[in-house]
């Protein structure tokens, strides 16, 4: 096309620059901005033809009357006009040799202007003025030139429009000519001609804008790949053509050959049918029957929060009404959050035998900071799929580990902190949305957030329920006042919650529709396929010799006990007393501070010996902190637990008697809890270690011990809502002589969490409520640079509290070029002054073990101590690594004033 190859045809989208860690290309080093134009717009009607959902694409039709066509050539075109701030002369000239071109062209290329605008947002703010000059409403060309400026991430703040372009910024004379051959590149090869009449005062919904946002800014990296698009240099003749033929392998350059199909005959095989197919499980228990039915009787998208004791299979009625709710609802993808990478870990396997069975061929991932390492995964992304080979089941992409790539899998499995980074003001949050939005969204154990994350939470899901994505949220049970807090806020509206005492419950709370509004929530019940009687012991502890006494009267006949303490210390301590009163072989200590290599080495040991089908060595004591609430399939005789919340109570004892065993002793034959960690007060609530009330604070924990005061058994599941709604209102408890320190307590919780929860809306997205344009999104954000969704700093955003430390845990060798590995039966040595082999990283990264994040003065000194060894720095796995070496001799290492020592029973002791 003979008018883009004049001037036009020297300006430059792509090149390749020394230095940059790029291989030089093979052919041309630079890529021509009209390349890229149509490039860019052939991979956005790309994503609207593989990857959109239905769902997604009726969202961003919306404001076209629901008409497909047009709203998919707006995206091309969209994508198409994302870099035409390229076409002015701070841009053009950043290229030495295109420079000289232009300037031996006759074009004036002047860089003398000051300050730095972004292209991008020079895009926008170009095509604003292209838009209105066309006689475009006002409101209708901001959106897209925000859409425009928005595609490195960052949106630009309210009034951006207000101050105007430096001719010399802009360009003028020929450039403008050049500008518009960019901007008639772009209506040519999107195919948007026909439409654009039509679009001039049509406005998305601020959500669905967001999501655009994200494929636009998701087409640039296809059409900035040059594997999919090779430079080509000055733009050869017939490169439309070229660029439409190329986009054909985006799949196979993201890794995703295929999204997910839920299969649609899910909603008429029935609960029978589809359980027994999906999980082996021919016969549903009620709970699972009850959300099948729900699923398949709603009429749109909506929250689904699914309340049921342990043991009741959550799981795979989630995975189940995921699946009827995707067929049903136009969706192409599943979120599954999990608490703990623990969990997520093994969550992951359960979710590639559902896919399995479905016969399922799409992209999944594995989401958080060591998800490389599971076994399952790691197989799936050194596995090898052709372009053609359809059919090869579940696989993995190295494409999708990128940054802000992760939600872009069909099928996600990921701790909880990957959702709520899509609830943050942060860069790319667009991406992170766009790749929620087309998926049914499953977040299990909701319970155990505090009210910093769940505030982050309310927002994601506020944005959610706007997007029109189905949700479903899994907890043993919820306190009335969280519930109605997690429907308003994706029903974006004040309803009203029915609270009852029905238990199993599901509620149900439809999506918002374009005007704000909704059906009232549903609340129905189940019943729980089992009961148990739990007998409850109060146990105060004046010293540890309390409970050794206590575990030893339990094991008189034999059994295996489980002991949960609150903190690592009393873990640990309580440990060393058991063995010597047990023998060392009769008690495993489990916490979260082991190496990689020793945690999963007793995980592994647990569930062998203490899962459905165990082992049961006997007697036998396991002392844990708070990792046996969730992670773990095994089941004990009895239970010894530290004062705890009520709702986490519960989490515990399901822990015990969970599985069926022939061979319990009569002693142990029905279900016992002591719960101990306090000491009795004269006339006042019960005291506590000071790691508990860090943990928990005095207000849950006394609310606890008091409606357990007069509790000598606990009827299950029945007790469980009553006690949680008692624990977590405001109703009197406790004896008078209690009131006054309750009533500090409990003022003293009320400000931590409203201030928890004023930070949490410090850092996220503002309500899509409130929002009138992009333009709203990151204003008076602290994420809007260029921020590492995998640093310290940004997890400590979703996690609230100081930033922790990981580090690879090695004792020093006989040399300075060697070290030991710490876990057991690691004894290879680590060299220090190369790179280790590929087994040898293994064994490197499985000493991995992160530092208490408690003590600031700690942390730091653990920073300066540690380092990165020379010859790793260039090591994709180890480059960033932090080494910490413990002394030679078997010394505590002494930092921040602390004393540190390690050894594969007892993990890591901080004294």
């Amino acid at each position: 096309m003979s008018e883009f190859s004049g001037l036009v045809g020297l300006l430059w989208a792509k090149t390749w620059r020394r230095g940059w860690g790029r291989e030089v290309p093979p052919g041309a080093t630079w890529h021509s901005l009209i390349a890229h134009v149509w490039d860019s717009g052939h991979a956005g009607g790309w994503l609207w033809d593989h990857l959109l959902a239905q769902r997604v694409r009726g969202l961003l039709a919306a404001d076209l009357d629901g008409r497909e066509a047009p709203a998919r050539a707006r995206l091309s075109w969209l994508a198409a006009e994302h870099d035409l701030g390229k076409a002015t002369p701070p841009f053009a000239g950043l290229d030495v040799q295109r420079r000289a071109e232009l300037v031996a062209a006759g074009l004036a290329v002047d860089l003398s202007v000051k300050g730095v605008l972004p292209h991008g947002w020079l895009s926008g703010r170009l095509i604003f003025q292209v838009l209105c000059d066309e006689g475009w409403d006002g409101e209708a060309a901001e959106f897209v030139a925000l859409t425009l400026a928005g595609h490195h991430g960052v949106f630009p703040g309210v009034g951006w429009l207000d101050e105007g372009i430096k001719p010399k910024r802009r360009g003028t004379g020929a450039w403008k000519r050049m500008q518009a051959a960019v901007h008639e590149a772009a209506v040519l090869g999107s195919g948007a001609a026909p439409h654009l009449g039509a679009w001039d005062k049509s406005v998305p919904s601020v959500p669905a804008q967001l999501v655009q946002a994200g494929a636009v800014t998701l087409a640039d990296w296809l059409a900035s790949n040059e594997d999919l698009f090779p430079y080509e240099g000055r733009l050869p003749e017939g490169y439309l053509e070229t660029s439409a033929s190329r986009v054909g392998r985006a799949g196979e350059v993201m890794g995703v050959w295929a999204v997910w199909t839920p299969d649609p005959d899910g909603a008429r095989m029935g609960a029978q049918g589809l359980y027994g197919s999906r999980f082996g499980i021919n016969k549903p228990r009620a709970v699972q029957e009850a959300v099948y039915d729900l699923a398949c009787s709603v009429g749109g998208p909506g929250l689904m929060v699914i309340e049921a004791p342990m043991g009741e299979g959550k799981t795979e009625a989630a995975l189940a009404a995921a699946e009827v709710l995707a067929a049903r609802l136009g969706a192409n993808g599943v979120f599954f959050g999990l608490p703990t990478q623990a969990t997520a870990n093994q969550i992951f396997g359960r979710v590639l035998k559902w896919l399995k069975r479905q016969g399922a061929d799409t992209t999944v991932a594995l989401a958080h900071g060591k998800a490389v390492r599971q076994e399952d995964y790691r197989a799936l992304l050194h596995g090898t799929v052709g372009v053609d080979e359809c059919g090869a089941g579940a696989v993995a992409s190295k494409w999708i580990q990128g940054r802000y790539r992760s939600l872009l899998a069909p099928v996600v499995v990921a701790t909880v902190d990957q959702l709520l980074l899509a609830g943050l003001a942060s860069r790319y949050v667009s991406v992170r949305m766009l790749g929620l939005a087309g998926k049914v969204v499953v977040l299990d154990e909701v319970h155990a957030y505090d009210a910093y994350m769940s505030g982050l939470l309310q927002g994601v899901l506020a944005w959610l329920g706007a997007c029109g994505v189905p949700v479903v949220l899994l907890s043993a049970t919820l306190p009335a006042q969280q519930r109605a807090q997690l429907v308003q806020a994706y029903a974006g509206r004040q309803v009203e919650v029915e609270d009852s005492a029905a238990y199993p419950r599901l509620t149900w709370v439809d999506a918002p529709d374009l005007a704000g509004e909704g059906a009232v929530p549903q609340a129905l019940s189940a019943e729980a396929d089992r009961g148990l009687a739990v007998t409850v012991e109060m146990l105060p502890e004046p010293d540890v010799t309390t409970v050794v006494n206590r575990a030893k009267e339990l094991l008189a006949g034999g059994g295996c006990l489980l002991v949960i303490r609150n903190t690592v210390a009393r873990a640990q301590e309580l440990a060393g007393q058991l063995r010597e009163a047990l023998g060392e072989d009769a008690v495993t200590l489990m916490h979260a501070r082991f190496t990689v290599a020793d945690r999963r080495r007793l995980e592994t040991g647990l569930v062998t010996e203490f899962g459905p089908e165990g082992t049961r060595p006997m007697p036998h004591v396991v002392v844990a902190t708070q990792v046996a609430e969730q992670s773990l399939d095994v089941s004990f005789d009895a239970l010894i637990t530290d004062l705890c919340p009520i709702d986490l109570l519960f989490q515990r004892i399901g822990r015990m008697h969970r599985h069926p065993a022939s061979d319990r002793p009569q002693l142990l034959s029905h279900a016992r809890v002591v719960v101990t960690g306090y000491q009795s007060a004269l006339d006042t609530p019960p005291e506590m270690p000071g790691g508990s009330r860090t943990v928990y604070g005095d207000h849950l924990l006394w609310r606890t011990a008091a409606v357990l005061l007069d509790r000598t058994v606990l009827e299950l599941p029945a007790a469980i809502p009553d006690l949680v709604d008692r624990v977590y209102g405001t109703g009197r408890l406790g004896p008078d002589s209690w009131q006054e320190r309750l009533a500090v307590a409990a003022q003293e919780d009320e400000e931590k969490r409203a201030l928890m929860k004023d930070q949490a809306n410090q850092v996220a997205l503002r309500n899509p409520r409130e929002v009138e344009s992009l333009a709203d999104l990151h204003r008076d954000a602290p994420l809007s640079g260029d921020d590492d969704e995998n640093t310290p700093q940004v997890q400590a955003l979703v996690r609230l509290g100081k930033p922790s430390l990981e580090v690879i845990l090695l004792q020093a060798g006989a040399s300075e070029d060697t070290a030991v590995p710490v876990s057991q039966g690691a004894d290879a040595l680590v060299p220090l002054d190369r790179l280790p082999d590929a087994e040898g990283v293994e064994v490197v990264l499985d000493q991995a073990i992160r530092l208490p994040s408690w003590s600031e003065k700690l942390t730091a000194a653990a920073q300066e101590a540690s380092f990165t060894p020379e010859a790793w720095k260039a090591s994709a796995w180890l480059g960033s690594a932090r080494v910490l070496l413990l002394p030679a001799d078997g010394r505590p290492l002494r930092l921040g004033g602390r004393r540190l020592t390690y050894c594969p029973k007892e993990g890591l002791m901080v004294d």
